[in-house]
């Protein structure tokens, strides 16, 4: 499959493919080639296509339910895959975190977000052949504008939330809403999906008036349409019936994907209160909200949040968690190489802390200090807290080491922005990272010991 890529065009390496054995070259442009070339007109959904077919077409044999939006995707997944077990529906689960196949879990691949269409597909067939009926597949915009999950006909579809990022890579907000549109159109239903009458259901935000727009899409295409929402950390509403659900996973946001998750359910019909005490047991996936339990007289979080949104969520979230006079200290970043506009966001978003460290997220090729500034410059002009401080230090490590060590008594601790992630981007290099566990190295340093 030669396919146009990000920095390199596939054309390229048809010669070098040619001598490695391949059978036949599948391009969007004509090319010279010593095999068969099939010339399509879009060469990534070709290779949808293709990966379906060589794969026997498994979307066909699941009932696939894509997640997207803005935030909150992966946890919804997560949700969402447990919820449906519970409810008498074998779900797997393909998400930026986890991925779950026949029951078994395991860790995605680092900084995978929907991975591409052959192993997806490959994921799929294993799903099958474990014997899962169901598929969650959390559906990113690169994974819906680049065709990824192009060959899936989606049972129902789930949008959590919408908000300006990867203005990057969609260059407009237009083109970025454009690419989510998508999954409306992809709900179009599989053979199981039909063969267990499964209505076709777009969940949205009900309070959200950014998701608006898909609701309004769903409905022209003849879907149905069911809402979610959460007023507080367990006061929520599932298809349009407010409920309380008592989480093991703290903060209104993941009550908010929790209900979303659960709306699914109730408007598929199956048995909601076995659904309902699953969720509330489901730890989530690793870096989303992630407690540090140990013996120190204060709270340890690790979380994902990398945009100005999900920052100013996860902020509120560890602010609810602190003792009344206790104090929020934060250590977050931003990613080189993406969508500038997430610096001023994360800097707005910082605001909400008493003492932040400026860390390095995945600056690439770009120079920390010119995101790192950016950021503080974005934290100064919107009126942080009295009493506040921020300090840039590129140490990631040595930035949680500042922050737990500064910690008193009654305070929380907030790691933002590497979440699961096992790797900091560096210069085309791959260091090796984990945020949990370097939490808890610096915790042992100190003398605290894991909860037993």
């Amino acid at each position: 499959m030669a396919i146009p890529g990000r920095s390199h065009d596939g054309l390229t390496f048809v010669d070098d493919a040619v001598q490695r054995g391949v059978a036949a070259v599948i391009s969007d442009r004509p090319v010279a080639a010593n095999v068969p070339l099939i010339v399509v007109r879009d060469a990534r959904a070709a290779l949808a296509v293709a990966a379906a077919w060589w794969e026997g077409d498994p979307a066909e044999e699941l009932i696939a339910i894509g997640v997207t939006g803005t935030d909150g995707k992966t946890t919804t997944s997560t949700f969402l895959s447990t919820a449906l077990t519970a409810a008498g529906l074998r779900t797997g689960l393909i998400s930026t975190a986890i991925s779950r196949v026949g029951g078994v879990e395991r860790a995605a691949a680092a900084h995978q977000t929907t991975p591409e269409a052959p192993d997806l597909q490959r994921a799929l067939r294993e799903m099958v052949e474990a014997g899962d009926e169901a598929a969650v597949v959390e559906s990113t915009s690169h994974g819906l504008q680049l065709e990824r999950v192009g060959a899936i006909n989606f049972a129902s579809a789930i949008y959590t939330t919408f908000s300006p990022d990867h203005l990057d890579f969609h260059a407009t907000l237009d083109e970025y809403r454009a690419a989510k549109a998508k999954l409306v159109a992809r709900t179009v239903g599989s053979a199981a999906s039909r063969a267990r009458q499964l209505p076709r259901v777009v969940v949205v935000h009900a309070s959200d008036p950014a998701v608006q727009p898909f609701a309004d899409a769903a409905e022209a295409a003849g879907l149905q349409v069911a809402r979610f929402d959460a007023y507080s950390d367990h006061e929520v509403l599932i298809n349009g019936v407010k409920a309380e659900l008592h989480l093991s996973m703290p903060g209104r946001i993941n009550a908010a994907n929790a209900a979303a998750a659960l709306t699914l359910v109730a408007a598929w019909g199956l048995p909601l209160p076995a659904a309902i005490a699953a969720v509330e047991a489901e730890v989530g996936p690793p870096g989303r909200s992630q407690l540090i339990d140990g013996t120190q007289p204060f709270r340890v979080i690790v979380d994902f949040a990398h945009t100005g949104p999900s920052l100013t969520a996860s902020v509120a979230v560890a602010r609810e968690l602190c003792a009344p006079a206790g104090r929020l200290l934060l250590v977050t970043g931003a990613a080189g190489e993406r969508d500038p506009g997430r610096r001023a966001a994360v800097g707005r978003a910082a605001t909400g802390a008493d003492l932040v460290w400026i860390a390095d997220e995945d600056p690439r090729g770009e120079d920390p200090d010119h995101i790192a500034e950016a950021i503080r410059a974005a934290f100064l002009a919107a009126a942080p807290r009295a009493g506040s401080s921020l300090e840039i230090l590129h140490d990631r490590a040595a930035a949680i080491r500042a922050a737990i060590g500064a910690a008193q008594p009654g305070d929380v601790v907030l790691l933002a922005g590497k979440g699961h992630e096992r790797t900091i981007e560096r210069h085309g290099v791959d260091e090796a990272w984990d945020e949990a566990a370097a939490a808890r190295s610096v915790l042992s340093s100190l003398g605290y010991s894991p909860k037993l």
